[in-house]
């Protein structure tokens, strides 16, 4: 798949300004510079950008392994956070640790622009048929 949007429009994460950089078996990477609009009240990137990098990651990871451009859909996820970001550029990968017939388990990691670990998070994702998708 090619960088940008892997054929897939996701209007928040574009309003975001989160970027595909990278979608294959092994994983996926996204990134995203840093504007005032996406910081919280101390000057760090917010916790709920971080948040659905996250989760996005995973969800291109999941197409990625499967080589799918189809729904996938959040079933669970869980989130640490270890250190706030206060670097230009805040770069998410993640990667699937099993994948069955329609559900995937993940994980990813989100790192500032010197690779400092500044969240980690779990989730399980379920891919969504046509049918799934048009009815969700």
């Amino acid at each position: 798949m090619t960088p940008a949007s892997g054929g897939i429009k996701i209007p928040f994460t574009e309003h975001l300004g989160v970027q595909l950089v990278e979608m294959n078996k092994e994983r996926a990477v996204v990134s995203l510079q840093k504007r005032p609009e996406l910081l919280n009240s101390w000057g760090a990137t917010h916790g709920g950008v971080i948040m659905t990098m996250l989760d996005l990651v995973m969800s291109w990871a999941v197409r990625g392994h499967y080589g799918v451009v189809g729904g996938v859909l959040t079933i669970d996820l869980s989130v640490g956070f270890m250190k706030g970001s206060f670097g230009d550029k805040v770069t998410a990968e993640g990667r699937v640790l099993h994948g069955g017939k329609s559900t995937a388990f993940c994980e990813s990691e989100v790192r500032d622009d010197k690779g400092a670990l500044l969240a980690k998070a779990i989730g399980t994702f379920k891919l969504l048929s046509d049918k799934e998708r048009k009815n969700a």
